[in-house]
């Protein structure tokens, strides 16, 4: 039995066997490249970070008013107690002093942003521009450049958590918030 092809089908047949080629040859380099590797998880700012000798961490994310600046660093100074102060460049621009006064008493203050914006799915520049501008006010008054980050309504996305990282700042969220969402103030403690 003879075959006999003409030059349309051998071309036809050429390109079938070139496309059958390049169709296996992608497959095996997918499946060679995944070979080791994962999905990339999702980030997450730092919630909590393990100690021993039964120590927390107080933060205070500082954005409203400055009503009780005072009695905040007096209940800090009789416990001997120090927080970290997440404030906005904001406050900052309102109450400097009050910036002044909490890292004269030995507490930490740290970036909140500076215009306290919804972070989650921000513009990657408006986020740059908004966190250098609280950290320059924040450096202004204490001389000291932050290296933490307090996201505003605690909203955090990959993209905004791979910026900061970028610019040298850990994101810090909070594990435990001490506020009674009903309105009612918390009770004394005995």
């Amino acid at each position: 039995m003879k075959i006999a092809f003409t030059k349309k089908k051998i071309k036809w047949l050429a390109a079938a066997v070139s496309l059958a080629a390049a169709t296996a040859a992608v497959a095996v380099t997918a499946v060679v490249t995944s070979v080791g590797t994962r999905a990339e998880e999702h980030k997450l700012p730092i919630y909590r970070v393990e100690r021993g000798d039964n120590k927390i961490a107080l933060t205070f994310d500082v954005a409203w008013e400055n009503s009780n600046t005072q009695e905040l660093i007096d209940i800090l100074e009789a416990n001997d107690a120090r927080a970290t102060f997440f404030v906005t460049g904001d406050w900052c621009d309102r109450y400097p002093d009050d910036v002044r006064m909490f890292y004269d008493a030995g507490n930490e203050i740290q970036n909140h942003s500076d215009q306290h914006p919804h972070v989650e799915g921000i513009n990657v520049n408006d986020l740059i521009n908004d966190t250098r501008e609280a950290s320059r006010k924040i450096a202004s008054i204490t001389g000291e450049e932050p290296t933490l980050y307090r996201a505003p309504y605690g909203e955090y996305d990959d993209s905004m958590l791979t910026t900061l990282e970028g610019m040298g700042m850990q994101v810090i969220q909070w594990d435990v918030e001490p506020v009674d969402t009903d309105g009612k103030p918390l009770p004394e403690p005995d």
